[in-house]
């Protein structure tokens, strides 16, 4: 178990709130920034996209090690990169061009989320037109590993998760450790978590008409 249970393992960026990229680059139907905002603008943009190993670049490594090797293994953390704004991530070469999926397992450290994020992800694969099937060789696997239950200073409501994709048949396998985190509260936060992982297998999925 989490001994913080009820604490987010770091600052929750998944929602920014950065003007437009059209007001950005000044386009004359959007308001006119300033040098200065323009040139923040730009490197924030520059630093959401950077991507580092998640064992030098995470924070949660030294301040929450018992967040760590409760699901994801060390070779996994060692392959790892992204940063904070959309998560590290590595892909062995998963693909899965099927509509049926399996959710293998829903794990959670902190002891008060599993049903309710089982609910969202089934109700998010449901509505991108995916068939749950218990035996699909295309397989999602969740472990909740932190939890921020309401608004802090520092923190919005929000899930910290270590997500897999595995296709059975060809063995290889997605890999994300991310956040999420929204005002609405952290139900809302757990949703838009859910639906990240689903974008993700849409992404990697060239499935047939659901027709």
């Amino acid at each position: 178990m989490v001994r913080a249970r009820n604490k987010i393992l770091f600052p929750i960026f998944i929602f920014l709130f950065l003007p437009p990229v059209g007001t950005l680059f000044g386009q004359e139907s959007a308001p006119k920034l300033t040098q200065t905002e323009l040139i923040a603008g730009l490197a924030e943009l520059s630093r959401m996209g950077a991507t580092k190993p998640f064992l030098k670049d995470s924070p949660d490594v030294y301040l929450e090690p018992d967040s760590l090797n409760k699901f994801f293994t060390d070779k996994i953390y060692e392959r790892l990169e992204g940063n904070a704004y959309y998560g590290y991530k590595w892909d062995e070469g998963f693909t899965c061009n099927s509509n049926d999926i399996a959710i293998e397992e829903i794990k959670d450290l902190t002891g008060v989320a599993d049903a309710a994020y089982r609910v969202a992800l089934e109700q998010s694969l449901l509505v991108d037109g995916y068939k749950l099937n218990p035996k699909a060789a295309c397989q999602i696997g969740i472990c909740i590993v932190g939890i921020e239950l309401t608004e802090t200073p520092r923190t919005l409501p929000g899930v910290m998760v270590e997500a897999y994709l595995r296709n059975s048949s060809t063995k290889k396998s997605f890999f994300i450790r991310y956040g999420a985190g929204n005002p609405n509260g952290i139900a809302t936060a757990m949703r838009i978590s859910a639906a990240m992982i689903v974008s993700e297998l849409e992404e990697r999925n060239e499935r047939p008409d659901s027709k």
